[in-house]
């Protein structure tokens, strides 16, 4: 009898071990902690739905004819749009430029691709730095030869351009603050170089660096084992339940397009949303629940069976896109071995939370599908309002897509006036519904490029 009791705690001993192993050798995930509670969480969902395959919510949280508005107070000419070097030509400068007497210089700007990564990049449409500056002043600046208000204009930005970014310095006190920002533009095919006073805009990166960690944490992940994702679009699997009225968790999650993530195997017990798409392990099966790991929550869960495709997996990384939410830009990656291939930088925008919108929610999800375009719903009405083209989904209704486009209407038909390339607004703030908007041409090239069985997305903050 004692040998018996003996067994069977060693036994035990051997899986609490075993777990606690697993645990410790998959690294966090970049979203371990869970997001900080909203202090008000948006109340009922207003957004209208269809059940239709190709039809989805409102997909603009702003405007669509705001952000059109916007692209006409700019300059037009494709090589003005953003104003900024490319990341050579931004290299080269910083070799070439010479001290300035009039100020301090606090910090230079040469973000360089980390090692593990590989500069192997395919799209060049347009022009970026891996560190520049937005303007967000609302009657635009002007870049003045030297750190001071006073000093000689040497070229005018308007607001929402995107220059190139290449020192902070102390300069003569302006508005309460002597912070100047040394920038680079191109005008008139001709490169421009000044300062920029601080209350102008904001410094914005590539942040290469996170990428890197937040792909390299889901590599290591997969070396576990497969991973499996939440299947529950346009609440197909049914609803989960409601937590109160509020449209959202407490965490960010909407209630559709969601699953239940208990604490423990009861329906009865405490849960959170956990959104269609995610990548989940599971670890363990009951007759009614898989009890999975959440990497993107830090924890594990018990999820209804009904809401995970056990036949559905991602067993392998070959392309990943990261969405940078904070910074409101993204990289596309080909996955090697020991090391990763940058294939494309460029600008984004994603989700803002208002009454008719959601953000982009964080974490790491599978590339789902592609479609070729795919309609949305005109907001406050059941009427289709226009389309999305080149568009890779990733959780929920929420696609990486091109420049949202509305129907015209000529003698009671609705007419496709055709595609959009490029909005102004693109990487400056949030400003879609969930999604994350690309310009259209960078686009059509990850619709081109994602392998969609071995692909994934990752939003990180």
């Amino acid at each position: 009898m004692n040998r018996k009791i003996t067994i069977l705690l060693a036994f035990v001993a051997l899986i609490v071990v075993s777990s606690y192993v697993y645990l410790s050798t998959v690294p966090p995930s970049p979203q371990r902690q869970p997001l900080s509670p909203s202090e008000n969480l948006p109340g009922e969902d207003k957004l209208a739905k269809s059940d239709k395959e190709d039809v989805e919510e409102n997909i603009n949280g702003y405007s669509l004819e705001e952000d059109l508005r916007i692209n006409q107070t700019t300059e037009e000419e494709e090589e003005n749009r953003i104003s900024g070097l490319s990341q050579q030509q931004q290299a080269q400068l910083m070799k070439k430029i010479e001290p300035n007497k009039m100020n301090t210089v606090l910090h230079e700007y040469n973000t360089s691709l980390p090692k593990g990564i590989n500069n192997k990049v395919q799209y060049f449409y347009y022009n970026i730095s891996y560190d520049y500056f937005l303007i967000t002043a609302e009657n635009g600046a002007d870049i003045r030869e030297n750190p001071a208000a006073d000093s000689t204009v040497v070229a005018r930005v308007e607001n929402l351009d995107k220059v190139s970014l290449l020192q902070r310095a102390e300069g003569k006190e302006f508005q309460g603050s002597n912070i100047w920002y040394r920038v680079a533009c191109k005008k008139d095919n001709q490169t421009k170089e000044g300062y920029l006073h601080a209350s102008t805009g904001t410094p914005r990166a590539f942040r290469f660096d996170k990428m890197l960690a937040a792909v390299n944490q889901l590599k290591q992940q997969l070396a576990q084992g497969e991973l499996h994702f939440i299947s529950n679009y346009k609440n197909q699997n049914g609803a989960p339940p409601k937590k109160g009225d509020a449209a959202i968790d407490e965490y960010g999650y909407r209630f559709y397009h969601s699953a239940p993530a208990y604490l423990r195997a009861d329906t009865g017990s405490e849960f959170r949303y956990i959104p269609d798409g995610i990548l989940v392990r599971i670890l363990d099966e009951t007759d009614e629940f898989y009890h999975v790991n959440v990497p993107t929550f830090g924890g594990n869960y018990y999820v209804p069976k009904k809401y995970i495709d056990r036949a559905a997996t991602l067993s392998w990384l070959n392309h990943v896109v990261v969405v940078d939410r904070n910074q409101q830009n993204e990289a596309s990656f080909k996955v090697g071995e020991n090391s990763l291939d940058l294939v494309s930088y460029t600008l984004a925008t994603t989700g803002i939370p208002s009454d008719f919108s959601f953000e982009t929610t964080l974490g790491s999800y599978k590339a789902i599908e592609k479609k070729d375009r795919f309609e949305y719903i005109q907001k406050g009405t059941e009427e289709i309002g226009g389309y999305a083209p080149f568009a890779i989904r990733f959780t929920g209704g929420a696609y990486i897509h091109g420049v949202p486009v509305e129907y015209e209407v000529k003698d009671g038909e609705k007419v496709d006036p055709g595609t959009i390339e490029y909005l102004h607004t693109i990487g400056t703030t949030p400003r879609s519904n969930m999604c994350v908007r690309n310009y259209t041409s960078h686009a059509k090239f990850l619709y081109n490029w994602m392998d969609i069985k071995n692909g994934a997305v990752i939003v990180i903050e």
